[in-house]
């Protein structure tokens, strides 16, 4: 039956994500799926952003939940601003560089960061690994950027390195399905890609359900 002018409306909950494009994978997918089917009537909301951007959502409280990646030596944290937000690690996955598939070095099982410093890079601090961070993990002055990519389509990233414009570093997972590169693993330091989830330090029930989900 139609609801009478006056009853009052039941709004479905909500649950808005903001995630870095490397943390857009099928198990963020999956987990959201799972707490879709716990909570029939959520209305989930995902808005893919820069790393600093989808960090900036969670303190406004413009976005309940997000997921940032980056590369940090095994069990450190990633070098996020400390502002009150909830961070607990999702996954940990090698770190790998994306050549093109007719590089070189596109055939060796690993690369040492050091060795590629005074390589062509390209500079995707919301898609890739920022070069700041990869100048930190390698101690040297070297990575310097020959294309800036401003945008969060990793198959725009995967492009120009396919083209031969520069490297990037990222999660070996987030490669897959970039035609024409091949990404190959760090040896050397020993660094690892984290995902990370920020959230409230009281979380609502969607945000609480979403997080156990990825962290199993």
């Amino acid at each position: 039956m139609p609801t009478s002018r006056g009853s009052p409306q039941v709004r479905p909950s909500r649950l808005t994500l903001a995630c870095a494009p490397a943390a857009l994978t099928p198990a963020l997918a999956d987990a959201l799926a799972t707490v879709r089917r716990a909570a029939p009537g959520l209305a989930v909301e995902v808005r893919v952003l820069g790393r600093d951007e989808a960090v900036r959502a969670v303190l406004a409280g413009a976005a309940d939940l997000g997921l940032v990646t980056g590369a940090a030596p095994p069990s450190d944290p990633l070098p996020l601003p400390d502002a009150g937000p909830m961070i607990t690690l999702a996954a940990e996955e090698p770190l790998a560089v994306l050549l093109p598939a007719s590089h070189p070095l596109a055939g060796r099982p690993a690369l040492r960061l050091a060795d590629l410093a005074d390589a062509r890079w390209i500079d995707a601090p919301d898609t890739a690994v920022p070069l700041a961070q990869l100048r930190a993990a390698a101690h040297t002055d070297g990575f310097a950027a020959q294309v800036t990519y401003g945008g969060t389509d990793l198959r725009g990233l995967g492009a120009l390195v396919a083209a031969g414009h520069g490297l990037a570093a990222l999660a070996p997972g987030a490669a897959e399905g970039l035609a024409g590169t091949v990404a190959v693993r760090v040896s050397a330091p020993r660094l690892v890609h984290r995902t990370e989830i920020i959230h409230p330090r009281g979380p609502a029930d969607p945000v609480r359900a979403l997080v156990a989900a990825l962290t199993g």
